[in-house]
């Protein structure tokens, strides 16, 4: 090497005197790969070849790792009979990490499931990622080139214009939530940040775009503000179904304590106490229920059925309730067998004419129909009602969802009833369908549920047994509410059973062992301790062990019923008791 200009020399990190006659080798200090270099070099000088520049990693002393671009030229001097050659080294170090960064930042926007997009100030787009492809369904090559306003729906043209003004003005637009235009013409949710991007010179040539598809989102928030309506529309039915019923409640007690009564008033009162408690606790079913197939609690007992066989009987319990004496119902099938709950398809069944009662005026028709359809079972209740409006068709399944179909809604009902329907359907692997013409054309609900073949028949024994008369138990009635207490006690007096009556856990396992009784009825949630421990507690003596334990619970989940006979008892009765219900325990107490 003969000479070094003074960029060489701070690169390389050596003084100009030092020179003279040195190898570059010896300057690189090995971390220099020259070998490239001298190939190149040597073929230029033998042949004239043209040298072609390339990168080398160098690691100079003091700056780290550089990239140098290295390029050579033949040069002659007159007088010099050797040939010269001057090499020149580039540090492209900035640019290649520039280079880099660029790429890196290139990798993140184009991996980005966000739209990033740039325009200039005229509106035309100069920049168009990968995510704004998914988004919005356009390529680049549709984009780049064209005006943003392709993705501006037409009503909100005056939008696009005003930001960019505002960008004209340096401003920055954060989370600006808006509507824009798909490719296929459909408008998609979005939120939308929107930066002025500005030169070296300071001044603003653009706008850089990020926009986030939010349509999910406020799909989600559309829902759940609708399920808070649903929500609040349900409480207020609620306290109107409540309501109703308590108001004949009390009005039919306050006539039975009148003075001047007739006997035709009394049994009045009396059959208005009967359907008003029976309505009263088929809400209260309907709720458990509804919590426990939400909650995914519900468990099928599953047997061959006869479909045929359970509808009618259904439709005979209906009738015998006295709820078909103002319509007209048909019922046509025959022998179809399902693997089913059979309490579950009754209560399927039940709420399907029950619906149709509820929206047929009086004197209307309602059909039952049972048929086979290849391998499924199609039960088709349809009725001559008020119809269901179009628009409430696609929800009418949904919990709580009620039409409001009929203005004094004299009928009532939660919106329950049909989500049962559908739950219960499905858990039998099955479908249901609502089917209306319109307002005033009636609906028809079908379901469909798979077949089995026919199992060979046991016959089944269709004949009752009068209920045999029952001795006298003595009865011992646990529970802290006193109005329940007094009137358990009152029943089972005047049906001829000696009663003791405590309010506590403690005074009720007192009661146990010095009372003796044949029977306990106990309530599970009591002060002291609770019913499960004073069941175990009785149980724990020797005089507990022949008393017949009756648990009385308010809510009868499959895990209470687990519960009470880990504890000890006999059986469960959830509440409310009737005097039926009294007289099977008296009878099933052990002698």
């Amino acid at each position: 090497m003969q000479t070094a200009n003074r960029a060489f020399h701070q690169m390389f990190g050596v003084a100009r005197e030092a020179m003279q006659n040195i190898s570059l080798d010896s300057l690189a200090e090995g971390t220099l790969d020259l070998a490239r270099v001298r190939t190149q070099l040597q073929k230029m000088i033998a042949d004239g070849s043209e040298f072609q520049a390339f990168e080398l990693e160098h690691n100079v002393s003091g700056a780290g790792p550089r990239t140098l671009v290295i390029d050579a030229r033949p040069l002659s001097f007159s007088g010099h009979s050797r040939p010269m050659i001057i090499l020149s080294f580039h540090d492209v170090t900035m640019r290649k990490q520039a280079e880099a960064a660029h790429a890196r930042l290139s990798a993140i926007v184009q991996s980005s499931d966000d739209a990033i997009l740039s325009k200039d100030l005229d509106g035309i787009i100069t920049s168009w990622n990968q995510g704004a492809e998914r988004i919005f369904g356009y390529t680049s090559d549709e984009t780049i080139g064209q005006l943003v306003a392709i993705l501006i729906p037409d009503d909100r043209a005056d939008e696009g214009r005003s930001i960019l003004e505002r960008v004209r003005r340096g401003d920055r637009i954060n989370d600006y939530e808006t509507v824009r235009r798909h490719k296929d013409g459909s408008l998609i949710e979005i939120s939308l940040t929107v930066s002025p991007i500005i030169d070296e010179h300071g001044a603003i040539i653009g706008a850089s775009k990020i926009a986030r598809d939010i349509t999910q989102r406020k799909r989600a928030e559309e829902a759940l503000r609708a399920a808070d309506r649903a929500k609040d529309e349900f409480l207020a039915m609620l306290g109107h179904e409540l309501r109703n019923p308590l108001g004949a409640l009390a009005s039919a007690v306050r006539i039975l304590d009148l003075k001047k009564r007739s006997p035709r008033h009394v049994a009045q009162a009396r059959a208005v106490i009967d359907r008003q408690i029976e309505r009263l606790s088929h809400l209260v079913d309907d709720l458990v229920d509804a919590s426990r197939l939400t909650s995914a609690k519900m468990r099928l007992s599953r047997r061959p059925l006869d479909l045929n066989y359970a509808v009618k009987e259904t439709i005979e319990v209906v009738r015998t309730r006295g709820l078909l004496d103002r319509h007209q119902l048909t019922f046509d099938g025959s022998p179809i067998w399902i693997d089913a709950d059979e309490a579950r398809i009754e209560q399927i069944v039940t709420n399907l004419i029950g619906n149709a009662l509820k929206f047929t005026p009086p004197g209307g028709a309602i059909t039952v129909s049972l048929r086979i359809e290849g391998q499924h079972a199609l039960l088709a209740v349809k009725d001559t009602g008020v119809g269901i409006p179009a628009d409430v068709l696609p929800t009418i399944f949904d919990l709580f969802v009620q039409s409001e179909r009929s203005l004094d809604r004299s009928q009532g009902g939660l919106g329950i009833g049909l989500t049962l329907v559908r739950r219960l359907v499905e858990l039998h692997g099955g479908t249901v369908h609502a089917a209306s013409d319109g307002a005033g054309m009636g609906s028809t609900f079908t379901v469909r549920l798979p077949t089995i073949p026919a199992p060979i028949a046991k016959a089944r024994n269709q004949v009752s047994v009068a209920p045999a008369e029952c001795k006298p138990r003595r009865v011992l009635v646990v529970e802290d509410n006193d109005d329940l207490r007094e009137m358990l006690g009152i029943l089972l007096t005047q049906d001829g059973h000696e009663v003791h009556m405590a309010n506590d856990g403690p005074s009720g396992l007192q009661a146990a062992l010095t009372f003796r009784p044949d029977i306990a009825l106990v309530d599970l949630g009591l002060p002291g301790f609770d019913g499960y421990a004073l069941a175990r507690s009785i149980r724990a003596h020797d005089e507990g062990e022949q008393i017949y334990l009756v648990a009385l619970t308010g809510y009868g989940q499959p895990e209470d019923r687990l519960r009470s006979t880990e504890a000890g008892f006999d059986e469960l009765v959830v509440k409310p008791l009737d005097v039926n219900q009294l007289a099977l325990i008296a009878q099933r107490a052990k002698r």
